[in-house]
């Protein structure tokens, strides 16, 4: 680990950088943007984290984007430059950064953007979210407008398309008193270079992104504030980082150099099959069943299963759920995400990995399969409405077989497609349910 510190009057500890091996080797494999978060403190000190900020399926949780920390004794333009110049000495490739992220007000901008002369300076859509969120929270509006215009907010900060942000500026505009809105700035919703980072991510990315920034900043900066001596601040700031980023292993390997030992080799031997179990669900099944598979198996490989057998089944315990597997394939589970998707879950994803076995073709219905003729897995839906049609016709059976048909339609519009296209057909349901329903019932898609 780095560190660099300046003392002061009396020969105490004033300001302090540090940085930890982990965070270099982040910042050396994502250089390009970073966001620059300030949060004040005691005595005046304020601490400044700086997070790497571009799209990164690697760093999982938010501790894991975490670059570099610094404590300064006061925010003039010279110490600010002084803990820039630290940032860039304990990292080579900071002339690689093309982007600085920041909040609204961080002092002396000027002294950044002077430090980092190739990168643009932008504001950051988180801070700008958060600024917006805290504003609209301070508001004396009834509760049900209030509401209205944080869920509307939510929706942006997933899927921030020019037609939402628009609708957000219009709502605040006809809800908020003319006086206050300059305190809101809400220019900002309508400004695309703002945002046009941001709509780079998809909507998963975009929720894991703002998850991940608010369980750092917040964590980091409630043991900032809780520190007396600059000291035992920064001793507490990097236990905390130390604590947060060994929760997950996976962090912890790609932040760490490789070590040609006998634990190492054990490790990656125990890795194989999960290695094994996520390629063959990227291969068989389409993008968005993969990603559901996947967010299953992410539960089992931080869990604990227990196994036990009978005459023609498999009882799995995971955490507190306790489900029985199907023997034949493993293909069925009577937990409640196998039954309404058909697709593997947590329990038979478990018992492949204990098996040391991959998912195979026959062990998912056929509309989740790659390469799977659309048309067949229509048909297949359809066959089970031929007992419906059999029927004797009455109004009740009517409406019936007509939302069968469409949920029918809709997911094969979802299920058949790229994961870019599926997030472009999901908005188009989103505002088509708020277009018929109104933004004031929020519609569970």
């Amino acid at each position: 680990p780095l560190m660099a510190f300046e003392l002061g009057a009396g020969g105490t500890m004033a300001s302090v950088s540090f940085q930890s091996t982990a965070m270099g080797s982040v910042f050396a494999r994502f250089p390009r943007a970073l966001l620059v978060h300030r949060a004040g403190g005691p005595a005046g000190r304020a601490l400044y984290i700086f997070l790497a900020a571009e799209p990164a399926p690697t760093l999982r949780g938010g501790m894991a984007r975490v670059v570099h920390l610094a404590i300064t004794q006061d925010e003039s333009a010279g110490s600010l430059s002084r803990v820039y110049r630290a940032f860039q000495a304990f990292n080579p490739t900071w002339h690689e950064t093309r982007l600085l992220l920041v909040g609204p007000g961080l002092p002396q901008q000027p002294a950044l953007a002077q430090a980092f002369p190739a990168a643009e300076v932008q504001l950051s859509i988180f801070h700008l979210c958060k600024h917006l969120q805290q504003q609209i929270q301070q508001l004396a509006l009834e509760g049900c407008a209030k509401r209205l215009i944080l869920a509307t907010l939510s929706d942006i900060m997933c899927a921030a398309t020019e037609s939402s942000r628009r609708k957000m500026h219009a709502l605040l505009r006809e809800l908020v008193a003319p006086g206050l809105l300059p305190q809101l700035r809400i220019h900002w919703l309508l400004d695309d270079e703002i945002w046009a980072t941001h709509r780079e991510r998809s909507w998963g990315e975009s929720g894991d992104y703002f998850r991940d920034l608010e369980m750092v900043t917040q964590g980091l900066s409630q043991v900032f504030r809780a520190g007396l001596s600059l000291e035992s601040c920064i001793t507490s700031l990097v236990k905390h980082y130390q604590k947060c980023v060994s929760k997950s292993f996976p962090d912890a390997l790609m932040c760490s150099a490789p070590c040609p030992d006998h634990h190492a080799a054990q490790v990656a031997a125990q890795s194989l099959p999960a290695w094994g179990i996520k390629q063959s669900l990227s291969d068989i099944c389409t993008e968005p069943a993969a990603r559901l598979c996947l967010s299953e198996f992410a539960v089992v490989q931080k869990s604990v299963q227990v196994i036990g057998t009978s005459e023609d089944s498999l009882s799995i315990q995971i955490l507190e759920d306790t489900h029985r597997v199907d023997l034949k394939g493993p293909s069925s589970c009577t937990c409640h995400f196998n039954q309404v998707f058909q697709l593997p879950c947590r329990h038979i994803l478990a018992v492949l990995n204990s098996d040391r076995k991959t998912l195979q073709p026959e062990m998912l219905s056929r509309q989740w399969q790659k390469g799977c003729d659309a048309h067949q897995a229509g048909q297949d839906s359809a066959d089970s409405l031929l007992e419906v049609l059999k029927s004797s016709w009455n109004e009740s059976l009517d409406k019936s077989l007509v939302v069968s048909c469409l949920t029918a339609e809709i997911s094969q519009l979802l299920t058949h497609c790229s994961g870019e296209e599926f997030e472009r057909r999901y908005r188009t349901l989103r505002e088509l349910a708020d277009s018929w329903i109104g933004p004031y019932v929020k519609v569970k898609l």
